[in-house]
């Protein structure tokens, strides 16, 4: 079959031409809603404010990032994964430093959530270490992280009394407390910035669904939105709409579960749900990452643009940073075709493991065993 050939024409005729007329039912649908979205992200953006980038400067700029197996492979009676992560030090824009580091997971216990949950906080340890090192010995202006702070939380509390064989590290609770504290330590250098690049999170409609209604939803996610209206050379910030953007993306998750559970929208208590927002992520940092949320500073997110040509991206910075300030570092140091930091581009090259890898590392394994010799 020809590369350009429609592999639909291959099916039985009364199939291609049913498709054939349920694609042509889709694009209109999918027009009357794109139409429909347009009005009402016409009129949403109205009250939004955007800020110039009016300046540039440069500096020194530290950025770590990390990767790990995105499955594992399974061998010898074991899960086996590994993780890289490391850091570059810029100077005006030019290359002065760069350190890696990497390690395997292996899990004899069967099944995956515990063995991919442990495996994250790995990496983030690693990653975290990395980023600490970099500060520690550049002192740079700013410190780039990929990811939010605290993007190792989900499932943390189910391996907390996992034993960890290493020497500094008993369980897996140790793990959790030593990357938890290295994160708050970058933060409270105030120079730590998370550069979110798959930020998913619909805070807006959160909001406008507890302001407004749910007839003011507009059902798409706020980077989509932002790429719609945001300017080139400009940053949003979340404070103008809400305090918390994570509080009202958590409401919106569960005011939807609600709904599709057959709830009608005058029969839900939208302040009820968002104190049970709140308290929900309270348990969250308590059971997960053994800490008070009230002990965490607190954070805001704000969105960055330089060029219409790529889509806005996210940043998680502490409350009184200026996303202007950030901007300007990155004004003549940006990726054109990403839209993002070229350090943030160049470290995720650097560290992000081939395909295959973890096959290979799990055949370099079998290897050292077949030519061990008290192995029979």
């Amino acid at each position: 079959m020809s590369s350009e050939e429609n592999p639909l024409l291959t099916l039985p005729r009364p199939i291609v031409d049913a498709l054939f007329s349920s694609a042509e039912k889709e694009a209109r649908n999918v027009k009357e809603r794109i139409l429909m979205l347009e009005k009402m992200v016409r009129k949403v953006s109205e009250s939004f404010r955007f800020n110039r980038i009016v300046g540039s400067r440069k500096g020194c700029i530290a950025v770590a990032d990390g990767s790990m197996s995105v499955a594992p492979s399974s061998r010898i009676g074991s899960l086996f994964a590994i993780y890289s992560a490391g850091y570059m030090i810029f100077d005006d824009g030019r290359l002065i430093d760069e350190n890696y580091y990497a390690g395997s997971l292996s899990w004899p216990y069967g099944g995956t959530r515990d063995f991919k949950t442990l495996l994250k906080l790995l990496m983030a340890y690693a990653e975290r270490k990395a980023a600490s090192e970099a500060y520690w010995k550049h002192n740079p202006d700013l410190i780039l992280l990929d990811g939010p702070f605290f993007f190792f939380r989900g499932y943390c509390r189910y391996i907390h009394a996992v034993q960890i064989e290493t020497p500094e590290l008993k369980t897996g609770l140790d793990l959790v407390r030593e990357v938890r504290d290295k994160t708050l330590t970058l933060m409270e250098t105030g120079r730590a910035v998370c550069v979110i690049r798959r930020s998913g999170i619909r805070a807006v409609d959160g909001w406008l669904i507890y302001n407004q209604g749910e007839e003011a939803c507009l059902r798409i996610n706020d980077k989509h939105l932002l790429t719609m209206v945001m300017p080139p050379m400009t940053t949003w910030s979340y404070r103008h709409l809400c305090e918390d953007p994570l509080l009202y993306a958590t409401f919106y998750r569960f005011y939807r579960r609600w709904r599709q559970a057959g709830r009608r929208p005058e029969d839900l208590d939208k302040e009820r749900i968002l104190s049970q927002c709140l308290k929900d992520w309270r348990e969250k940092f308590r059971k997960d990452l053994d800490i008070e949320l009230e002990k965490v500073p607190r954070l805001e997110r704000h969105y960055v643009r330089y060029t219409s040509a790529a889509p806005p991206f996210e940043i998680e910075a502490l409350a009184n940073m200026k996303p202007e300030d950030f901007a300007e570092y990155f004004v003549e140091f940006h990726n054109p075709a990403t839209g993002l930091p070229y350090p943030i581009d160049m470290v995720d090259e650097a560290v992000t493991l081939p395909r295959g890898s973890t096959t290979a590392f799990t055949e370099e394994v079998e290897a050292r065993l077949i030519k061990d010799q008290d192995i029979e």
